[in-house]
């Protein structure tokens, strides 16, 4: 065991390799249980076929080998691996188990392969790991896998497999304890009824080694008690396991136990189903006939032939399909119902704040109710069949009665279905209902009435009977008539009740006014009955007499659309007066027919246009009087109109209608002829030449009638005359034009597109239908004639990144305006036009400025395109030779940059922008004219603190830019700062030197300089006093107060100062009104050759005792723009009156009784005051034995220095 890869040991038992993939197999209990008990060396023995392993990533052969084709599959391994998956189990834990492993070359060639295993505890590789090893073709090489456990429990490890052309896996799993339930590998449940619950019950133990956690399911129609659960080392679990087929035939299933460590066990269900011998007596049910309101009853019965106990129940629908789809639907209406209360819930309560919980409370009641339709057994009801008991039992070989009860609500048959859905049979058992509801017998003793002759105004009265021979009673009411003769009898009562037995009187009245004969059928509904009662009356009304003193009208011929009228006498024969009406039913119903002069005042109406009426024919009649009434043996003069809309012959009648008899009652013919006027154009080509575009040009048509009739023409308006290339119109589109006569029309067009056009203008006449006639109206469409001038712009030697221009003129020599624009040939052109667009005004010139701002140094050039609507395209030449930089900056960067005074000592800074505006990458570098690499690369300000005597010449130079390189790619915006610092004030003029490198160039050439000057200054400020005193002498009767004295600040530099002063107690520093400034003051600012009055107060009561003192302080004057420091000093001196003593103490020593002894003590003034002093001596009780040789009063001159 010495290396990984033994070629000569004895192998292990190699099976076949499988052809196809591994499907997945289903372990029965018993299988599962034998599995368990293998050991890993009776396991790998027991291995049926090798499996190719899984490629989880491929090699490039031409990179990791010398042979670059291959005689396996490209989608298979060059090795297979045995066994495919490596795997232990019934392991002791800390005892070594080993496992080989053979790889064999599957290729014709020699082939490499690398076996790695990831560092374990428990799993190692014998034998160099990483290294490969060439193997053979057809050869086999061994591997050892060492495991060594610590625990019975399930380990997960894998080995990594590299080849030439891929590399996969070889998983290795160890198998720790197993729960083990002998369940049995098969369960048949043999012949059962249908819709029949059997049940079989297994003891199951639990014989593995490790308690078991499982889940135990199935499929219908097999079900299983319990589903999960924990069982116990070799304890003993009861499994229910039930068959309930809703469906006859056999059915099988899979009980499969799953257990925690993810081993599933099938056990095979199989039962079949049959119909028991259960069935219903008869398929129908005849109820006898009965009458609504009572009810009738009949009797079904169940035969149970079986040996075990069916339950029934009578359903409405005959399948459980049927019933789960109606439920799903109420489900579905329930929650539209729901969503739409809601919505109308957060609609009205806003603002209410328990509006949460009353939707909880709403959704929970919707809940709830759909709850109870899942739950409804839907059972059979109905309201005209009860069938009880709706639902039972059967004991087995008997029978059970069922009965029908019959309530009809109409006199009707009915026919309904119920199903009984019983236990045993597949399918429900339908029962056929069938009955029929009788209504009330209501009827006439005779069916019809015949009144005779009548008049059309004197009223008859009739009686008839209406009998009810049935034993309930029966309600009628009336049917109202719907005819002109119906409505003219009249029946009392209309409705009623009629006993059983019994029988109604009905009154009958009838008075009409149109003659001749008639039958009407009237019925009276009754209620519940299949049909109504019907009575049928007949008879014949005569009315008056009357005729016209012409036999017919006969307009004749006329022509379309002009009217002709024609007159006739009616005349009254009767005795009667008589109430007429005079119609024409065969003239039209719309709108009045349309004259001659009213289509010449209308140039819009559909009327003009060949099928342009309306599907109502016009009224062409005019009748008057229309109606009236003569009296008798009278007559009425009566006039008709015709004014003819429809070309052809006319028959027809014109009618009298009258009032109180009939319609139609006489009828007069009328016979006429319409005509159109044939109308000719004299030029109908009418030639405008060329035009220019929207100008209008006119010529005159010459119309022509030659016939006996008057005619109306018209000119039609131009369809799509927005769209359309030329547009025309006539300011005279309508007239008449007399017989034999002729009218002249003006045309006026305006052309809209270039090129030559023909278009045609209709001429239509009235009632005419035939074609229009055609007007060619030639022209020639003309575009706006531009002259531009220069043909080409140069505009020489010009500076890139700036605007360059010259005028281009546009001069228009047409009548009509020109529509322009201009735009660039090249793409992202360095040239504009402005403006871009336009128009020239007619016989105007119009100039257009062309812009070059050139990206780049050299000769550019392009093309103006000018484009002329309705006109041919201008190009204009352009070019310009770019000279300068296109390096550009955002401030002021030119060649002369001033930054006026600035102080000295503080460095100041200059930030802008620059950027590359050009196409090359440029590479720029920054000097200084006169100054070294070294010495620009001297930081700024080196000088300070030493004297400018000293400095000859500056050792760098005053201003510098960051970053003094950089590269700038096209269009780049860096960030530069200029530093200017000095040490000295002076005046500063240096030359700023910018040198690049474009694109490839290897060589730097100067693009730019700028020459930056500067004066430096020192703060000047001139103060009034360089020294303030204030000097007190404090005379006993004096009282000290305080003392101002004036300071006087003027700016004298050239730039404003903000001044800090500072000034310690027992001074303050004041304003002009002796006020004192605050403590936490701003800085003062002072602008140039401002002044500022200030005041210095001194408090010389700031001591309180009463010696002579002196304060002597400095005002700091600081400023905020420069270090420098000016100085005032401030000196205060109070006098007191006050004495020197030389000696503070007088010691006489030892003095001997009787004598006396004299000390000298020195007393100065040292004060410039007058001092007048006393003596006195403090004693006790003793007797003073020391006086004062002088007076003890005395005067003292001031001391003077």
């Amino acid at each position: 065991m010495a290396s990984g890869f033994q070629g000569r040991e004895v192998k292990p038992r190699i099976p076949k390799l499988a052809r196809e993939a591994e499907k997945p197999v289903m372990l029965t209990p018993s299988a599962f249980q034998k599995q368990m008990s293998l050991t890993t060396k009776q396991r790998l023995a027991s291995i049926p076929q090798i499996n190719l392993p899984q490629i989880v990533q491929r090699q490039d052969m031409s990179e990791t080998s010398n042979h670059k084709v291959s005689a396996v599959d490209p989608d298979q391994t060059l090795f297979y691996v045995f066994p495919s998956e490596v795997v232990f189990q019934n392991y002791v834990p800390h005892k070594v188990c080993e496992m080989p492993l053979v790889l064999r070359n599957r290729d014709m060639v020699p082939r490499l392969v690398k076996v790695t295993m990831e560092s374990s505890p428990y799993f190692h590789l014998v034998g160099p790991s990483g290294a490969y090893r060439k193997v053979p073709p057809g050869m086999s090489s061994t591997l050892r896998i060492v495991f060594t456990p610590g625990e019975n429990k399930d380990y997960f490890h894998s080995l990594i497999c590299t080849t030439e052309r891929e590399e996969f896996i070889v998983p290795i799993r160890a198998i720790g304890a197993r729960a083990v339930l002998n369940f049995p590998d098969q369960l048949d449940f043999s012949v059962c009824p249908v819709k029949y619950s059997t049940e079989r019950t297994l003891m199951v133990r639990n014989l593995g080694n490790r308690e078991a956690r499982y889940q135990i399911s199935t499929q219908s129609p097999f079900s299983v008690i319990p589903t999960m659960g924990t069982l116990g080392i070799g304890d003993i679990l009861q499994v229910t396991v039930e068959f309930h087929p809703l469906q006859t035939g056999g059915h099988s299933g899979s009980l499969v136990v799953h257990y925690d460590t993810g081993e599933d066990t099938h056990t095979s269900l199989h039962g079949s189903a049959v119909n028991a011998h259960i069935r219903l007596d008869r398929n129908s049910v005849a109820v006898e006939k009965t009458y609504i309101t009572l009810s009738n009853q009949s009797t079904v019965m169940i035969h149970n032939y079986s040996n075990v106990t069916a339950r029934f129940q009578w359903k409405a629908l005959a399948t459980q399909e049927e019933e789960d789809q109606l439920k799903q639907r109420f489900c579905h209406r329930l929650c539209l119902q729901e969503n739409a209360q809601a919505d109308n819930f957060l609609e009205w309560s806003r603002a209410d704040t328990t509006r949460g919980e009353r939707l909880s409370l709403l959704s929970h009641i919707f809940q709830n109710e759909r709850t109870k339709v899942q739950g409804d057994p839907m059972l059979f009801f109905d309201d005209i069949f009860t069938i009880k008991p709706v639902e039972g039992e059967v004991w087995p070989n008997s029978s059970a009665e069922i009965s029908v009860t019959f309530r009809p609500r109409e006199a009707r048959v009915y026919k309904h279905t119920a199903y009984c859905d019983i236990s045993g049979r597949e399918t429900r058992l339908p029962l056929r209902l069938i009955g029929e509801g009788l209504g009330p017998r209501l009827y006439f003793p005779f069916e019809e009435l015949d009144i005779g002759k009548v008049s059309v105004i004197s009223r008859h009265i009739y009686k008839a009977f209406l009998v009810n021979k049935g034993p309930i009673e029966g309600l009628f009411s009336l049917i109202p008539p719907t005819t002109a003769v119906g409505c003219c009898f009249t029946f009392l009562p209309q409705l009623g009740i009629i006993p059983p037995d019994g029988l109604q009187a009905i009154n009958i009245s009838f008075r009409t006014t149109i003659p001749g004969e008639f039958k009407e059928e009237f019925q009276f509904c009754v209620p519940q009955a299949p049909k109504p009662v019907t009575l049928t009356i007949r008879g014949c009304v005569i009315g008056p007499t009357f005729h016209f003193n012409v036999r017919a009208l006969r307009f004749g011929d006329v022509s379309f659309g002009f009217p002709r009228t024609l007159s006739c006498r009616l005349t009254n024969t009767s005795l009667m007066p008589m109430a007429f009406t005079l119609r024409i039913p065969e003239d039209g119903s719309g709108q009045p027919s349309l004259t001659s002069s009213d289509q010449t005042s209308s140039n819009t109406h559909p009327s003009w246009r060949k099928g342009a009426q309306g599907l109502t024919k016009p009224m062409e009649f005019t009748i008057t009087p229309c109606r009236g009434t003569i009296c008798s043996q009278a007559f009425q003069d009566i006039q008709v109109t015709l004014c003819s809309n429809t070309v052809g012959q006319y028959q027809m009648e014109l009618v009298v209608d009258v009032d109180g008899v009939g319609r139609k009652v006489s009828a007069l013919p009328i016979t006429a002829r319409c005509v159109v006027p044939p109308l000719r154009a004299l030029n109908p080509i009418m030639t405008f030449g060329r035009c220019y575009l929207k100008v209008p040009y006119q010529k005159m048509l010459k119309l022509v009638n030659d016939s006996d009739f008057p005619g109306c023409y018209r000119v039609l308006p131009q369809e799509h005359k927005e769209d359309a290339a030329v547009r025309y119109f006539t300011p005279r589109p309508c007239g008449t034009i007399k017989a034999h006569s002729s009218v002249e029309i003006p045309f006026i067009l305006e052309t809209q597109v270039l090129g030559e056009h023909d278009t045609i203008a209709d001429i239509t006449v009235f009632g005419s239908e035939e074609s229009p006639l055609k007007i060619h109206l030639e022209s020639t469409g003309q575009g706006p004639v531009v002259y531009v001038y220069p043909t080409e712009i140069n505009l020489g030697t010009i500076p890139v990144v700036q605007d360059i221009s010259q005028t281009l003129h546009l001069s228009n020599q047409s009548v009509i305006p020109a529509v322009f624009w201009a735009e660039m040939a090249g793409t992202c052109s360095r040239w504009r036009t402005e403006p871009s667009k336009g128009v020239i005004p007619p016989e105007s010139e119009v100039s257009v400025t062309v812009t070059a701002n050139l990206d780049d140094t050299g000769k550019s050039e392009d093309r103006v395109k000018l484009f002329i609507e309705n006109s041919e395209v201008n190009i204009i030449p352009v070019q310009a030779v770019g000279v300068g930089t296109t390096i550009v900056t955002d401030k002021p960067f030119s060649q002369g940059l001033s930054f006026g005074p600035h102080f000295s000592l503080t460095p100041f800074c200059y930030e802008f922008k620059i950027t590359n505006k050009g196409r090359h990458t440029h590479q720029l570098f920054w000097t200084t004219e006169g100054f070294s690499i070294l010495q620009q690369r001297h930081p700024l300000g080196t000088t300070k603190g030493k004297d400018a005597s000293q400095i000859p010449e500056p050792a760098s130079p005053v201003f510098k830019l960051e970053p003094p390189q950089m590269e700038l790619v096209p269009g780049q915006t860096k960030d530069m700062v200029l530093e200017g610092f000095s040490s000295t004030p002076q005046k500063v003029k240096e030359r700023l030197l910018c040198h690049a490198m474009v694109g490839k160039e290897k060589r730097k050439k100067q693009i730019m300089q700028v020459d930056v000057s500067c004066e430096f200054v020192f703060p000047l400020v001139q103060i009034s006093a360089r020294a303030i005193m204030f000097r007190v002498e404090k005379w006993p009767s004096d009282v000290l107060t305080l003392l101002y004295k004036p300071l006087s600040l003027q700016n004298n530099c050239s730039l404003p100062l903000s001044i800090v002063l500072d000034l310690k107690k027992p001074f303050l520093i004041c304003d002009v009104d002796q006020q004192p400034l605050p403590k936490d003051a701003q800085p003062i600012k002072l602008d140039k050759g401002e002044n500022l009055h200030l005041h210095i107060q001194f408090n010389p009561a700031y001591k309180k005792d009463l010696y002579s003192w002196v304060a002597e302080k400095t005002l700091k004057m600081r400023f905020i723009e420069h270090p420098h420091e000016e100085q005032v000093t401030i000196r205060g001196e109070v006098y007191y009156p006050n004495l020197h003593i030389q000696t503070r103490a007088l010691d006489f020593g030892y003095v001997i009784n009787g004598t006396e002894q004299v000390h000298y003590v020195a007393m100065t003034n040292c004060s410039p005051i007058p001092v007048r002093y006393h003596w006195s001596f403090q004693t006790d009780s003793q007797v003073n034995t020391i006086r004062c040789c002088h007076p003890l009063l005395w005067s003292l001159r001031a001391w003077r220095p």
